[in-house]
């Protein structure tokens, strides 16, 4: 199915599963009430099918720089395209540690195994029932001052054991709920990650080309390494964007 004929179901099935039970008679609120149900696991399967179909018409464009979230916000105001900071999802599982965890703490095992469980809970949300569990090694050991630099942890220990690909099933949910609500049905599905770490980018590129082959870097402003990218600018601005995105689309 393409992406608007799982839209219009999607559309069908929530006129269902909305329905206010307590707006409903006594006697046919247990009906209506199996019908609300039917209705919601109906859309859970719709949701992963359009999940499915905008990973296959996904283009990953993978942005550094120090201009790098200018690009981003541009694409996305200007262009229509879906931005996601490359490391939220590691941010975001930090934000479930209490701060007593690990601030003024050397990292080992113990810690590494909450982090485990917050990461379980984290990938199943990202519909991932199948990976390596989270492994202490040495080189892990430091003694975290800031949240900055546990989130820098979180990022290496969950590389190094699950890999970079999850970046990729993160932004692919993040953009695949947003282009829900926006009934967003074209035949191309721009996802944009950014963030001004250029080994973090440029690291995880062959990664998410294990889930999608379509990785296009793209460099924004200063650079302090050669990233091998389709686009180089040196001037961030609405212009410069939109051509480097029609470079994109073309070679897409």
């Amino acid at each position: 199915m393409s992406l608007g004929e799982i839209l219009e179901k999607i559309n069908l099935e929530k006129v269902t599963a909305e329905i206010d039970l307590d707006k409903v008679s006594a006697r046919a609120r247990v009906y209506k009430k199996g019908q609300v149900e039917s209705a919601k696991n109906r859309l859970e399967g719709l949701y992963i099918d359009y999940k499915n179909e905008v990973l296959k018409r996904a283009i990953f464009i993978m942005v550094t720089g120090d201009k790098s979230e200018e690009f981003a916000g541009i694409a996305e105001e200007e262009y229509k395209c879906f931005k996601v900071d490359g490391k939220i999802f590691y941010k975001e599982i930090v934000d479930q540690l209490s701060l007593d965890l690990y601030h003024n703490k050397n990292i080992n095992a113990p810690i590494l195994d909450v982090v485990g469980n917050v990461l379980e809970g984290k990938m199943k949300g990202l519909d991932v029932t199948s990976y390596p569990s989270l492994s202490f090694n040495a080189k892990y050991s430091r003694v975290i001052k800031t949240r900055k630099e546990m989130v820098e942890t979180v990022k290496e220990a969950v590389n190094d054991t699950v890999g970079g690909e999850v970046v990729g099933y993160d932004a692919l949910e993040r953009v695949s709920k947003e282009a829900v609500n926006k009934n967003y049905s074209k035949e191309l599905v721009p996802i944009l990650i950014y963030n001004k770490d250029e080994d973090f980018i440029t690291g995880i590129c062959d990664s998410i080309r294990v889930i999608n082959p379509k990785v296009v870097r793209i460099a924004a402003g200063n650079t302090e390494t050669n990233i091998n990218a389709l686009a180089t600018l040196d001037e961030v601005n609405a212009e410069q964007v939109g051509k480097a995105l029609k470079t994109i689309a073309e070679n897409a």
